[in-house]
C-alpha cells in the first residue's frame, strides 16, 4: 500500500469532480439493483452492433502507450498491476466482434510479455447469470459484489504467494 500511495500526489487523491459531472455518470440506484429485462434483451443486439464495426487505430495506439507507461510505472515502484475484463452476458459475448476481441487479447498478451509482473483477470471466462446484470454489458450491485469477491480473492492469493 505504501508503494501505491507514493504513485499518487495528494492533489490527485483529494480531487473531487463537480457534482454535475458525477450526476451524468452515476446511474440511479434502482437501475443498479434491477436485473436485465426484456427491453434490454431486445436492444442487446443493437448495442453490440453499434460497436461491431468501430475501429479507432489512433486511439488504440495511444491507449497501448498509456498502458505501457502505467505498467512501467508500477514495475518501477514495486506495485503488481492487475488488469481485468469484467463479465458480460452470454448474449453479448456470443455476438461481440471476435476479431476485435482477439486483437484485445493479443494486446494484453503482448503487454504481459513485456511486463511479466502484470496479472490479467478475464471476466469473459467467468459465467455470470443474467440476474447479475442490469443491462447487457454492466453488472448490477449483486453481480458487482460477486466480481469484487473474485478480484479480492485474487489479490489475497497474490499476497499469500508473496509472503
Amino acid at each position: 500500500m505504501s508503494n501505491i500511495k507514493k504513485l499518487f500526489r495528494q492533489e490527485y487523491l483529494a480531487f473531487k469532480p463537480p457534482l454535475e459531472s458525477e450526476m451524468n455518470c452515476v446511474r440511479p440506484l434502482d437501475s443498479a439493483i434491477r436485473n436485465i429485462g426484456y427491453v434490454q434483451r431486445i436492444t442487446e443486439r443493437e448495442r453490440i452492433d453499434i460497436w461491431k464495426e468501430r475501429n479507432f487505430p489512433e486511439t488504440r495506439d495511444e491507449y497501448i502507450k498509456i498502458l505501457d507507461d502505467y505498467l512501467t510505472l508500477c514495475e518501477n515502484n514495486n506495485v503488481r498491476p492487475i488488469m481485468f475484463l469484467p463479465p458480460f452476458t452470454v448474449g453479448y459475448k456470443k455476438h461481440f466482434n471476435k476479431k476485435m476481441l482477439n486483437e484485445f487479447y493479443y494486446l494484453i498478451h503482448e503487454a504481459q510479455k513485456k511486463h511479466s509482473s502484470a496479472i490479467f483477470l478475464d471476466g469473459w471466462q467467468i459465467s455470470f447469470p443474467d440476474t447479475d446484470f442490469w443491462d447487457t454489458d454492466h453488472l448490477n450491485i449483486q453481480g458487482a459484489a460477486k466480481f469484487s469477491t473474485i478480484l479480492n480473492n485474487l489479490i489475497e492469493e497474490l499476497e499469500r504467494m508473496k509472503n
